[in-house]
């Protein structure tokens, strides 16, 4: 996949001192969480306006992401750790399966600023929710690439009922299930 990036980034990239970070944007149904992998909070444009990003430090982690040229999903892990066995609630009621997740790679300056435009790395969808108890527990997110979705099938009837739901007020299928028991006679003249 061909990424553009600005000149800031690959001259960060390509630098004596590189500084990287990953931000991590999910997209939970109470709304989103971000956060980074620094230790401070950082706000850079994510497309849809600048957006601050939570620091973790050390209790971030992320999986290797994975690319290939094979034409099949990838995954990878995002995980917490040090969350407080009283917060899980949190993690076990929202709805998250489906919902989008995103990762981007950025640099940061000799300031500590974000230099222009981070690269987006990852887009994919949330799967599932593992967590590990122990004094601290560990909460991870197993996040797949958007090709995992054409693994799915498209479960569709030719009903009036599901025309509706498409496309209110469409006639087309009207009198689909008044022709099931139809007998229908060929060829007598």
């Amino acid at each position: 996949m061909t990424r553009a990036l600005t000149a800031g980034v690959q001259t960060a990239a390509t630098s004596e001192v590189a500084r990287p970070f990953l931000a991590v944007e999910l997209d939970f149904s109470s709304g989103f969480t971000r956060a980074n992998s620094t230790d401070r909070l950082l706000s850079f444009d994510t497309g849809s306006g600048v957006q601050n990003f939570l620091g973790t430090g050390n209790l971030g982690r992320v999986g290797p992401a994975q690319e290939g040229t094979e034409l099949q999903p990838y995954s990878l892990t995002l995980a917490l750790s040090g969350v407080n066995p009283a917060h899980l609630s949190i993690a076990l009621g929202e709805h998250y399966q489906g919902r989008a997740a995103k990762i981007w790679l950025g640099f940061l300056d000799a300031n500590h600023a974000v230099i222009a435009d981070p690269v987006l790395l990852f887009h994919g969808r949330m799967d599932d929710m593992p967590i590990i108890l122990g004094e601290t527990a560990e909460v991870a997110v197993n996040v797949e690439s958007r090709l995992a979705d054409w693994e799915r099938p498209r479960i569709s009837r030719y009903t009036d009922a599901e025309q509706q739901q498409l496309f209110p007020g469409d006639r087309g299928l009207e009198f689909v299930s008044a022709t099931v028991e139809k007998e229908l006679v060929w060829g007598r003249g």
